[in-house]
């Protein structure tokens, strides 16, 4: 992929993942903490996957794209460790939401923090790629 696709596609990623957090936090406002769960999760994901496509990697499945900003972006020290957390934890707790019939209570607590944390999960990795001048 050229330099200039690459950064349409970085580009389109982070316009989901703000998209996303903005919906996340329409839902917190009304009570709907499993979709504002939903919605910040995607928002860690897309904005991971645009870095990851900086450094050419690409992966289909969720479990590899956390596995590879863990791996390329954490373990090297370009994203602070705390990031692996936030995309660990957004993950789990979407995935019990979404999937599991005994699901984990969730409550307005931990659904506010989740999304706290995705936007300072955008906020990090923008900065990053600003930065490494994958956005312009």
């Amino acid at each position: 992929m050229d330099i200039a696709t690459k950064r349409t596609v970085i580009r389109v990623r982070l316009d989901r993942a703000r998209d996303d957090l903005e919906t996340a936090s329409e839902l917190l406002k009304v009570s709907r903490w499993r979709g504002a769960v939903n919605r910040a999760y995607y928002t860690v994901f897309h904005v991971a996957s645009a870095a990851l496509l900086w450094l050419d990697i690409e992966r289909s499945r969720h479990a590899g794209v956390q596995a590879a900003f863990n791996e390329f972006l954490i373990k090297p020290g370009l994203i602070e460790i705390e990031y692996g957390r936030i995309y660990r934890t957004a993950r789990e707790w979407r995935e019990d939401q979404d999937y599991s019939i005994a699901a984990r209570q969730l409550d307005e607590m931990t659904a506010v923090q989740i999304v706290h944390d995705a936007e300072r999960f955008v906020t990090r990795l923008e900065s990053y790629l600003r930065q490494e001048g994958a956005t312009q």
